[in-house]
């Protein structure tokens, strides 16, 4: 009898059994036509049916009811229960199932999802947390951190390594997944559109699913050649436009800002690391190389269906009715892992000095204060008062272990690479903080060669 694994990511779930692995799609419910539709066929009406739709029911796993009901489902465990059911038709005469979960789901929501498997036919004998599935090899002397990214969050976690691969810490970033991804390179793309034939796709139903069904094409030429051609087919005309990739790649990195900068405070140039990524991340370019440039990281893309795959490596063990638990704790499978095995090290040094309208202030273990009214005697920089939306001690930087870190003081909020930060930040050379309305900006820079 066949042992079957499935990765539960809203993304895209994926069924793994041996050497064959089967796409489900994403978790994505929509009611067309008077029938639902689920995963892949659910996606491509969405934006047709956008008052019919639901993308959210399997991260919040909940029976509380829907704002209304969607063909018959009254709730969003009614929408998952008839995906488990979908899930569980490829299941047949198979040993046992082990279910890689959200990890953003609580003990109670894991409940909630033993029961609805249960319900659907699945014979659930495992559950295990995803970036421990995924993580099938040492990194020596890295400290090995993996990345998950699902529809609406992503989760970062410490993976200890010992006898093998075990969940120390996990750090979840809100509002960046692959849905924030797929939209912001669809206004981008509208954007192009509407500046190179004043046609913009947005305004109607139908050509915005066709753009949206057009991305997995146009995104990884990218990669390819530095100016793509796109075109859609509308009311009967053909519109036209083009793009930069560096443009696009540019756009891509400012949406995981946040996520970079959290990873910038888990993480210390000090301590070489491993940072591992779902390779479907190289699909938006300029995503892996926003995260390649972490100091001292390096970036290792994961195979197809790494989470299943590695989630068949949980032994066969009991059954819903006896209690399933999860598990934080696999033995690796896969010989060591070396950075030019797949992955690209940052050199990115701690940046020297700040940079306002051509002057550069040295950075120190004495705080550079930035605002209206720095105080006398402190050290830093005194904007006009006439400005708006500056406090008097707006924000402040220094250095700390060999780390620069800028420190928001103010009521307004302190701008990193285009997004405000939340609480403190780690900065890098070449990064631009922005105050104020309208917005003053200041470069980061390092120093290189002696110091005069």
């Amino acid at each position: 009898m066949t042992r079957i694994a499935i990765d539960l990511n809203d993304a895209g779930l994926v069924i793994a059994a041996g050497d064959k692995v089967i796409d489900a799609g994403p978790a994505c419910a929509v009611e067309a036509d008077g029938a639902l539709r689920l995963g892949a066929a659910a996606a491509a009406r969405a934006r047709l049916e956008p008052r019919r739709v639901q993308r959210r029911y399997w991260l919040e796993m909940s029976d509380a009811p829907l704002p209304a009901p969607l063909a018959g489902c009254a709730s969003g465990a009614d929408l998952a229960q008839r995906q488990l059911a979908a899930l569980a038709a490829h299941c047949d005469g198979a040993e046992g199932v082990t279910l890689a979960v959200m990890p953003q789901w609580s003990a109670a929501q894991l409940g909630l999802l033993l029961g609805l498997a249960r319900e659907a036919g699945l014979p659930v004998t495992g559950l295990v947390d995803p970036a421990v599935a995924a993580s099938r090899r040492p990194w020596p002397g890295r400290a090995l951190w993996d990345l998950q990214l699902s529809l609406h969050a992503a989760a970062l976690s410490r993976i200890e390594q010992g006898a093998g691969a075990m969940l120390a810490e996990r750090v979840g970033v809100e509002r960046i997944g692959f849905e924030a991804l797929e939209r912001g390179c669809t206004e981008f793309l509208a954007r192009r559109f509407v500046a190179c034939s004043r046609f913009d796709p947005l305004h109607d139903a139908r050509s915005e699913q066709d753009l949206v069904s057009r991305l997995p094409e146009w995104l990884p030429a990218a990669a390819r050649q530095e100016r793509v051609p796109v075109a859609l087919e509308h009311g009967g005309h053909r519109f036209e436009a083009w793009f930069e990739a560096a443009d696009l790649k540019s756009h891509a990195a400012r949406l995981v800002e946040p996520l970079v900068q959290k990873l910038r405070s888990l993480t210390s140039p000090r301590e070489p690391a491993v940072l591992q990524v779902q390779g479907r991340l190289a699909d938006f370019p300029g995503v892996v190389e926003a995260l390649a440039r972490l100091p001292g990281c390096a970036v290792v893309l994961l195979e197809p269906a790494a989470v299943a795959r590695g989630a068949l490596r949980v032994p066969p063990g009991g059954d819903a009715a006896a209690g399933v638990s999860l598990t934080v704790q696999l033995p690796f499978d896969q010989p060591a892992g070396t950075v030019a095995a797949g992955g690209v090290e940052s050199t990115a040094s701690t940046p020297t000095h700040v940079v306002f309208e051509g002057r550069a202030w040295r950075l120190g273990a004495r705080a550079f204060l930035i605002g209206t009214d720095p105080g006398e005697g402190e050290y830093g920089l005194r904007l006009d008062a006439q400005l708006q939306a500056v406090s008097r001690r707006h924000c402040s930087i220094r250095l700390e272990d060999g780390r620069a870190v800028v420190a928001d003081l103010s009521r307004y909020g302190t701008w990193l690479n285009g997004h405000r930060i939340e609480g403190s930040a780690v900065l890098q050379p070449g990064d631009v903080l922005a105050v104020g309305r309208p917005a003053r900006e200041f470069a980061l820079i390092a120093e290189v060669g002696d110091a005069p």
